[in-house]
């Protein structure tokens, strides 16, 4: 199925594309599981809607089901990043979970089996991961939880392009991890 681009990305400020949600397209992309579409745009509209964390979160628990697995992301999990951030910059409620989730998505893009940022995207993309830092440091300013804190800075460094870092500090969610790494030293 041949799909025309021009008339299915709808434009952000800077002239940026945005892949729209009733767009066909989505049905054509594959989410975490290698091998299986997902289509994360019903989970998104669902985001852009939920009045109460319990609604949030159940869609959160979907798209960290469908956009990543065991290391694999696919073309749905780029496509919905920018997604994530506008609902949450609109909605003006910091989420760990639009911290967690996009920061996991971008750690696993940098995977040699995964696959490469479309050229369509890419400002959209980057532009998204910039808005992640200020997301990040926002919620840094009311969470005093050592698991969230992690969370967030492992948003700023994977904002910044400090992948590794992000990943690193990803795993240092808990005492005994910071424990475990500082007998070693």
């Amino acid at each position: 199925m041949t799909f025309n681009l021009s008339n299915i990305f709808q434009k952000k400020p800077f002239n940026e594309p945005l892949l729209d949600l009733a767009s066909p397209l989505w049905n054509a992309l594959e989410g975490g599981y290698k091998g299986s579409f997902y289509n994360p745009s019903g989970a998104l509209l669902r985001l852009e809607t939920a009045t109460t964390k319990h609604e949030a979160d159940h869609v959160y628990q979907e798209l960290w089901n469908e956009l990543h697995h065991q290391g694999d992301v696919g073309l749905a999990s780029y496509y919905a990043v920018p997604h994530l951030v506008r609902i949450t910059k609109e909605k003006k409620s910091v989420d760990e979970n639009v911290l967690g989730l996009v920061s996991v998505i971008e750690i696993e893009r940098h995977r040699n089996n995964n696959p490469a940022l479309p050229k369509a995207l890419v400002l959209s993309y980057e532009s998204a991961l910039k808005d992640l830092v200020g997301l990040a440091q926002e919620f840094l300013n009311n969470e005093l939880e050592l698991s969230i804190i992690s969370v967030a800075l492992a948003a700023i460094a994977v904002g910044k392009g400090q992948i590794k870092l992000g990943n690193a500090i990803l795993n240092l969610d808990s005492e005994d991890m910071i424990d475990e790494i500082f007998e070693n030293f």
